[in-house]
């Protein structure tokens, strides 16, 4: 069952790390990539270690989390920088599914949701990412709602 909240965690930075990155700046004038604007990879890596540190703990979802061994954490942590680098215009190289296939039979409830989304909010207030790229990246996990929960 630990595999299934690793995947739940991968699928939704993947979706949300995607729409971020298919957002066009407003008027049409240049901006940097959501890459940039994350930090790069040394800021992507900071709020993803952060925020995978807070679900391994958390009392609700951490179960799910007991049978990683440390290198298996590590391994989780950096499938998902990676993830989160390529997806919002970095170098990094990554293959995985949509969100909707990789939670189907879940069982995801809102309060998991819930959970998984209070956990990368803390994370990016405690780095400061900006307020409108905070406000966009719980707004777009918002409307993943529909494809992982559920029940």
């Amino acid at each position: 069952m630990s595999m299934n909240m690793v995947s739940l965690v991968r699928a939704s930075l993947l979706v949300l790390a995607l729409m971020l990155a298919n957002t066009s700046p407003a008027g049409g004038q240049a901006q940097h990539t959501l890459y940039e604007r994350l930090g790069g990879y040394n800021g992507i890596s900071a709020v993803v270690d952060d925020f995978e540190d807070r679900l391994f703990v958390d009392p609700k979802v951490g179960k799910y989390f007991v049978g990683m061994g440390t290198d298996t954490r590590e391994l989780f942590k950096q499938k998902t920088k990676n993830l989160v680098c390529n997806v919002t215009g970095g170098p990094c190289k990554v293959i995985s599914r949509s969100a909707k296939t990789t939670h189907a039979g879940l069982g995801i409830t809102d309060a998991e949701f819930d959970i998984v989304v209070g956990h990368l909010s803390e994370a990016l207030d405690k780095y400061k990412v900006p307020a409108a790229e905070h406000k966009e990246v719980l707004a777009i996990i918002e409307t993943l709602r529909k494809d992982i929960v559920e029940r």
